[in-house]
Formats: C-alpha cells, structure tokens, sequence
C-alpha cells in the first residue's frame, strides 16, 4: 500500500532530523537504513507515535511510495551513493526523483542548499537528462504555495 510522501535513505544524526522535520510538517516519510536494525530503533525511540514508515529492504521501501516516487539519499558520498543509485535505477520509473542530499561535490553546497529550500518551499527544478539545458520547474510535493520559475545563481 503506498502511504508515504517521500523517502529517505541514511539513518545518522542527519537523516533522522530530516525525517522528523518533514513529518512535522505533514509529510508522511518512509525510513530505510541498510543495517535495517537502525530502522527499527529509530520507529521505536526518535520517531515514535509519529506518521514516519520503516522499510526493511529498497524494494519495501518503493512499494510504500506514492507515484511519482521521491527518495533522498543521506549515505557517504562517494561509492555508497553510486551503489544506492545502481541498486534503486532497476526498481524505479521514469518521473520518479532521487535526490543525493549528502556531502557528494562539496563545492556545489551553496547551490544544494538553495535547491534545498526551494524544495521545502515545495517547487523543483531540475535538467531533463535527455535534453540538456532545458529545466523543468514543478510543485512535486503537492504542499506548499503558489510556485513560479526563475533562474538563479549561486
């Protein structure tokens, strides 16, 4: 049954702030570490009697999203982010986003932290890979308010 707004993927000090912080603000987020005991203990202390889903494996995980998937991704930068993606391409469809939300290419952090809002603000913007240049600008949340395009540099 798919119940969850978004997911999230890395269970350290930052991942759990960010899934309680998108809980509190109505979303409902499915948690997925890969030693899947932090899962567990994170349903039963930090997020406990919260709306917050746990999953036991990446294709539990997917079955609990809503259409079109989103997945944020809180592992070490570097091999285990490419792994992660390798491993979640075969069970996604076209639409569906995954957002590498760790320390990957520390020189663009200005420019991640200012997507960061605009997602919270609940409007995305990203490059069609197979037409580069051309960005699309969406309210892929379904929350948040009147959203509008711009450019912006950072």
């Amino acid at each position: 049954l798919a119940e969850a707004d978004i997911a999230l993927i890395g269970l350290a000090v930052m991942g759990q702030n960010l899934i309680m912080n998108m809980n509190d603000h109505g979303f409902v987020v499915c948690a997925y570490n890969r030693t899947v005991s932090k899962v567990h203990d994170f349903l039963q202390n930090e997020a406990k009697g919260s709306k917050v889903v746990g999953a036991e494996s990446l294709e539990d995980m997917v079955s609990k999203l809503k259409k079109p998937r989103r997945i944020i991704l809180l592992v070490k930068a570097g091999q285990a982010v490419d792994d992660f993606i390798d491993k979640l391409v075969p069970l996604l469809q076209a639409g569906d986003i995954v957002i590498d939300g760790g320390n990957s290419e520390h020189d663009m952090l200005p420019a991640n932290l200012l997507q960061a809002q605009r997602d919270y603000f609940g409007a995305h913007t990203y490059e069609l890979l197979s037409n580069p240049g051309h960005y699309i600008h969406t309210n892929w949340t379904g929350h948040g308010g009147n959203v509008s395009s711009s450019s912006y540099n950072a």
